[in-house]
């Protein structure tokens, strides 16, 4: 049977042409069919010098050669292809494009690591060691959510070669990553929340203060010994009738002062405790 490849490859350059295989090449008997074997042989051939390349720890160029068998393949995209020759040629460029996220893995380039990876699962959604690899590029950068989606996908289809207590860990390790970062994303939310409070709340009592001309007078003064005096029911309405305020612009007014009092209450009890756990100076000493 026949079929048209549409093995959607990422844009990745490469960084050789391909020579001449793929040049119009028809498999034999069969008009206007592309014969994808010299492809498969030329990216196979790749393929092994990029493994022997990645043994040697030279992942720079086994990078360059995977690119250079991805592009040889890309040359078969839309063309009429035998199927079984499709099938081969699409897991092959699977293959090399999960080698290319290693290689990117192994330079600490992790964006281009989780480019890579993601092309291979395009190809193959299944693919375990892509999954893992985008999964721990995700991590690297700082993304728990994506990666530990990529390793409860994993989990789904066995693990690949991690053992079922490493699977578990790392799910465990990555959502326990996740969720730190939400509480402090949470806790972040809250402290802006809190700030913008504070800020209205100061805009509010400068209105009143300009509203009322209070700025070179000692309102402020006395509306905080009333406040520490305990006579809080009573204070809103003498507010209104000692400044001829209005009822809300008096307890906007109170509302501040009350606040700034707290805060001096809580600076005070800081101090306390931090001369209480500073040690003696030992008055022996010359």
């Amino acid at each position: 049977g026949l079929a048209p490849l549409h093995a959607s490859a990422m844009a990745q350059t490469a960084s050789t042409t391909a020579g001449q295989e793929g040049s119009g090449l028809v498999a034999d008997g069969v008009s206007g069919v592309v014969d994808g074997l010299p492809l498969i042989k030329a990216a196979t051939e790749l393929k092994e010098q990029a493994n022997a390349a990645i043994k040697s720890k030279k992942y720079a160029e086994a990078a360059s050669l995977y690119e250079r068998g991805i592009a040889i393949l890309d040359k078969a995209d839309g063309q009429p292809m035998l199927r079984q020759e499709v099938v081969d040629m699409v897991a092959l460029k699977a293959t090399l494009y999960g080698n290319l996220a290693q290689c990117m893995l192994s330079q600490e380039l992790f964006r281009r690591a989780v480019e890579a990876a993601a092309a291979c699962l395009e190809l193959d959604p299944e693919n375990a060691k892509g999954l893992y690899r985008r999964s721990v590029a995700q991590e690297a950068l700082r993304k728990w959510g994506p990666a530990l989606e990529d390793m409860l996908r994993l989990q789904t289809l066995g693990g690949g070669s991690l053992t079922k207590e490493q699977l578990e860990a790392r799910i465990e390790l990555l959502r326990g990553k996740k969720e730190a970062e939400e509480r402090a994303k949470e806790e972040e939310s809250s402290e802006d929340e809190a700030d913008t409070a504070l800020v209205k709340m100061k805009e509010r009592f400068d209105e009143v203060v300009e509203k009322y001309d209070l700025r070179d007078g000692d309102a402020a003064a006395e509306v905080a010994d009333w406040l520490t005096s305990g006579e809080w029911i009573m204070t809103t309405k003498r507010v209104a009738q000692r400044w001829k305020m209005e009822y809300e612009d008096a307890e906007a007014f109170i509302r501040w002062i009350a606040k700034g009092l707290e805060f001096k209450a809580q600076n005070a009890e800081a101090a306390a405790q931090a001369s209480a756990a500073s040690p003696a100076l030992d008055s022996a000493e010359v």
